[in-house]
């Protein structure tokens, strides 16, 4: 195969040979070492063979003493190709025009790829990255990762890391937010630990401080738990003040009542599915459909868009849209309260989950009702979660951003 290749890239021609003395021809082309391929006899006076361009050239003596016609059938290989296109002027401009397009396209950003953490503004990030001139389209030497990434960290005071890597025509954007220390470490000074709700102490760790309660005792919103003041101990010791802190791990009620209507509205397709199709380069979009108009009524539209990859990291600046459009009515339709019930306990242990710090549900008791068209569902959730906070000394006041929410809905 590999010899094949060599053979075509000097040339190679498909000869006819006729004459009453083939074996004297192929007899003397042996004689002067000249290579024939492929030889098969055709007739009794004619056969066929193959040899290269430099061995063709040879032929003329042998030809001269074999009293034979050689005729040429079919030339292959790279001299002949060059020597049909060469005067093509047309065809080596577009060549080179394509070459320059695809250097130029390689060499800007066709995808930035956001890769954030939780926390992370990325829309932010967008909008300082276009301050910058940096965005679709944009060259890739232009763009310094070093001054993107202090110009990041002077304008986003959030972001406590920030990277930019480049990789063929996608720019990688990788952000993490600064997180702040836990509140517990930064209050300095004297601190009571109070209750943040109301619930029965199962379990309690304390650091510093006095223990004012014990496992099994039932504490109310604001009741301090563990007070700075440390009683002494010995006749040497003395009254002394200190910085309290604790867990306090307790069972939790919560009451949640929540509502939904038995009414609903049911969605039944009216027509047949719709596809629509658009070209994308860069920012230009080209739409392959006559019209804009959406189909006549209420209907769904799905949006996929197909970027063109040559790899994971060479990305071309062309991507196919494409528009399904659903039609649909709408009916009304009455749903039972039993079906209901599901749904809403799935709800309510959604938003008691949301509400928890430090912690996890443990049981719920539910009731079901119709009220007025709708559901109502009313339960008690039990939670075993953390209830200790930390206020300076002298007050059971909670901080504003600490206010026990309301649970019921």
């Amino acid at each position: 195969m590999v010899a094949d290749w060599i053979r075509l890239a000097g040339g190679m021609l498909t000869i006819r040979v006729r004459g009453a003395e083939l074996e004297r021809f192929l007899n003397l082309c042996a004689q002067q070492r000249i290579m024939l391929y492929r030889i098969r006899r055709t007739q009794m006076d004619e056969l066929r063979a193959e040899l290269t361009l430099r061995d063709f050239y040879r032929l003329a003596c042998v030809r001269r003493r074999s009293r034979c016609r050689v005729h040429i059938v079919r030339r292959r290989g790279f001299p002949f190709v060059w020597n049909r296109l060469r005067h093509r002027h047309g065809l080596w401009l577009g060549f080179a025009l394509m070459g320059l397009l695809c250097w130029e396209l390689s060499s800007r950003i066709w995808m930035i790829d956001l890769r954030l953490e939780q926390g992370v503004n990325g829309q932010a990030i967008l909008q300082e990255l276009e301050t910058l001139h940096i965005g679709v389209g944009t060259k890739s030497r232009t763009i310094d990762a070093k001054d993107v990434k202090r110009h990041m960290m002077m304008q986003l005071d959030e972001l406590k890391y920030f990277s930019v890597n480049i990789e063929g025509n996608v720019l990688t954007v990788q952000a993490a937010a600064a997180k702040s220390p836990p509140e517990n470490q930064t209050k300095q000074g004297i601190h009571d630990v109070i209750a943040r709700k109301d619930g029965v102490i199962r379990k309690i760790s304390v650091g510093r401080g006095t223990q004012l309660c014990k496992q099994g005792d039932a504490v109310v919103r604001g009741q301090v738990l563990v007070d700075a003041l440390v009683r002494k101990q010995g006749e040497l010791d003395a009254d002394r003040l200190t910085d309290a802190n604790a867990q306090v791990w307790a069972d939790v009620r919560y009451y949640v009542t929540r509502k939904l209507p038995l009414e609903a509205v049911r969605k039944t397709e009216t027509g047949r599915k719709r596809h629509r199709y658009a070209l994308c380069f860069g920012k230009t979009r080209i739409n392959l459909y006559r019209s804009s108009s959406l189909t006549e009524g209420i209907c769904d539209r799905i949006i996929t868009m197909k970027t063109v990859r040559i790899n994971e990291h060479l990305v071309l600046p062309v991507s196919l849209c494409c528009e399904t459009v659903i039609p649909y009515q709408t009916e009304p339709v009455l749903l039972r309260s039993e079906t209901m019930q599901s749904r809403l306990e799935y709800g309510t242990k959604r938003s008691i989950q949301a509400q928890l710090q430090e912690g996890c549900l443990t049981s719920m008791q539910a009731d079901m009702n119709t009220e007025a068209h709708a559901a109502v569902l009313r339960s008690v959730v039990w939670c075993y979660e953390q209830i200790a906070e930390r206020v300076e000394s002298g007050t059971t006041e909670l901080p504003e951003s600490e206010e026990n929410k309301e649970s019921e809905e």
